[in-house]
């Protein structure tokens, strides 16, 4: 409720007329349902809508158009071969999406889909279970593939059937869209690291920790504000106590914070409000310790590496889709 109490926008109703018109901006639906669920995932979704929102959120703001047939040969002759082209989605810039997709990869490592945390460094997504567990969901991408699971009932005929007490997105999607995953790695595309920011979303974004392009960590990245400062608003809304941090993640916070500030930016760390557009409340708590390490994948080969010096792969990726339902 804080989100919207002053989170957003200065009331409630104004907060919630931005997420709705944002919503439909960014083809989730084509309207929306005003009432305040709504933001928690209330109203119904297409598996299709949801895919295409992901791999919105994979490529930065870059939207692809799904379609079911990618080429059609002959004879070894390619006589159709679909040009569809990505478009920028509006509502929300590259950097705004680089940190969506981090936050995505951290219900991968230590949220609601950590049973498969060993594939944080190379996937992000959410898991989703509506009341009564009649649905559960997990939509997850990768560099290059975007998945959907949906596993429920078509309750259409007016009868409701669930899958059963204690079934969740975390219990009954995430491991079919392990298996996918696998196969995708196996026969379409190389397992790779996700993709570092974009240089336009890097512009916006600074790195929290001095290690930030260490390959196989999540490194949080803060805004910058008008004047280049990074502007850490994690606690604006709640405070680290609020948030499930202990004692002992207060101390270490005090250890970073006394530290050089983000070594990309070389930059004063603003604690104060949150710096663009007037956007929040003030900050209730300033420690912060970033500890998020892959210690599954640390001694690991390491994958592909996508930032080779080839072109930049939010401008030649056009992910495809794969459901199961």
């Amino acid at each position: 409720m804080n989100l919207l109490d002053g989170g957003i926008a200065s009331s409630a109703p104004e907060s919630l007329d931005q997420v709705c018109t944002l919503a439909v901006e960014l083809k989730i639906y084509k309207e929306c349902g005003r009432y305040y669920p709504f933001v928690l995932g209330a109203q119904p979704v297409r598996p299709i809508d949801l895919a295409q929102f992901y791999a919105t959120i994979a490529n930065e703001g870059m939207r692809p158009t799904p379609h079911v047939i990618e080429a059609i040969e002959q004879n070894g002759n390619v006589v159709y071969q679909n040009s569809t082209a990505l478009e920028q989605a509006s509502g929300a810039d590259r950097a705004s999406f680089y940190q969506l997709k981090t936050l995505l990869q951290g219900v991968v490592q230590r949220g609601t889909a950590n049973r498969i945390s060993s594939l944080a460094p190379y996937v992000a997504g959410k898991t989703g279970t509506t009341d009564d567990e009649n649905d559960t969901w997990f939509a997850g991408f990768s560099n290059d593939v975007t998945v959907v699971v949906w596993v429920g009932y078509d309750n259409a005929d007016g009868r409701r059937r669930t899958l059963g007490s204690g079934q969740t997105g975390a219990s009954v999607a995430v491991p079919i869209f392990e298996p996918i995953m696998q196969a995708v790695w196996a026969y379409h595309a190389p397992k790779a690291l996700l993709d570092l920011p974009s240089p336009d979303a890097m512009h916006l974004l600074v790195s929290s920790s001095a290690d930030g392009r260490r390959r196989g960590d999540q490194t949080e990245y803060l805004r910058r504000d008008a004047k280049g400062r990074a502007v850490d608003a994690r606690y604006a809304l709640i405070s680290r106590r609020e948030g499930g941090e202990g004692s002992a993640s207060t101390s270490r916070g005090r250890r970073q914070n006394s530290g050089p500030t983000p070594a990309e930016a070389q930059v004063q760390v603003d604690r104060s409000p949150w710096g663009w557009d007037g956007w929040g409340p003030r900050q209730r708590d300033t420690g912060r310790w970033n500890d998020w390490r892959d210690r599954a994948s640390m001694g690991r080969e390491r994958d592909v590496e996508r930032n080779d010096g080839r072109s930049s792969p939010y401008e030649r990726r056009s992910p495809f889709f794969f459901f199961q339902q």
